[in-house]
C-alpha cells in the first residue's frame, strides 16, 4: 500500500464546512452520523458499499475522537502513470472519507491534523495490498461558531483486474484504515496524572 501526505491550504483550494448542503441538490447534505446513527441506512454510498458503512460506523461511534462529514465512492479505468506503474491494474475503485477532530481544541489547530496524517502513513504504508491512501490537510469552517479550523480528506483507491477484485481489495484497505484509525485515537486523549490537582489559576 502507498501512502502520500498532502497539504492543500491555499486561497483557491478546495474547503469542507460543517454542516454543508450541496447548492445545487438540496437533498446532498450534511448527516451527523454521531447523532442519528440511524441514518446510516438512508446514505445511498452505505447501502451500496458496505466496507464504507462499516469504516463510518467505527468512526462515529459514541466516545470517538472523530466524526465523518463527507464521502463518496467512484470505479475509474484512468490511471495515472505511476498508478499503472505501481500496480500493474487496469481498474481501480476509489472513494473519499472527510474526517475531523471531535474536540474543538484538535480541530482548529494544523498541527494535530498533520500528527494524525504521519501515523497514519506509519501504521499503513506496510500493508501488502494494491491500494493507495492520499490523506490531505483542508481548510474546514464550523458554522456552529462560525470558526476556520481543519480536516483531513482520506482518499483510498485499490485496483484489479475485474472491478469485483478491485472492489474486494479496497475493502480490505477500508478494513485497514479504520484499525489504524482506532489505534492511533488514544494519542490524542488528554490524561490525567493521578495524584495531582490541576494548578491554580496564576500558578507557575
Amino acid at each position: 500500500m502507498r501512502v502520500e501526505i498532502a497539504s492543500e491550504l491555499e486561497s483557491g483550494d478546495a474547503t469542507l464546512e460543517i454542516p454543508w448542503a450541496s447548492p445545487n441538490q438540496p437533498h446532498l447534505k450534511y448527516v451527523d452520523l454521531r447523532k442519528f446513527p440511524e441514518k446510516f441506512a438512508s446514505l445511498t454510498e452505505c447501502r451500496n458499499n458496505p466496507a464504507l458503512a462499516r469504516l463510518l460506523q467505527r468512526v462515529n461511534v459514541r466516545g470517538s475522537i472523530f466524526r465523518t462529514a463527507k464521502c463518496d465512492v467512484w470505479v475509474s479505468t484512468k490511471l495515472a502513470h505511476d498508478d499503472k506503474l505501481d500496480f500493474q491494474f487496469p481498474l481501480k475503485v476509489s472513494s473519499y472519507v472527510d474526517l475531523v477532530f471531535e474536540r474543538s481544541d484538535l480541530r482548529s489547530r494544523f498541527e494535530p491534523h498533520l500528527r494524525l496524517a504521519k501515523k497514519l502513513e506509519r501504521s499503513l504504508a506496510g500493508r501488502h495490498l494494491p491500494a493507495r491512501i492520499d490523506i490531505v490537510v483542508r481548510r474546514c469552517l464550523f458554522h456552529g461558531n462560525g470558526h476556520w479550523g481543519y480536516s483531513l480528506t482520506l482518499f483510498v483507491h485499490a485496483y484489479g483486474a475485474t472491478r469485483s477484485q478491485a472492489k474486494e481489495e479496497w475493502g480490505r484497505a477500508l478494513v485497514s484504515l479504520g484499525d489504524a484509525l482506532l489505534r492511533i485515537a488514544p494519542s490524542f486523549i488528554k490524561k490525567r496524572t493521578k495524584g495531582l490537582d490541576p494548578p491554580k489559576r496564576g500558578a507557575i
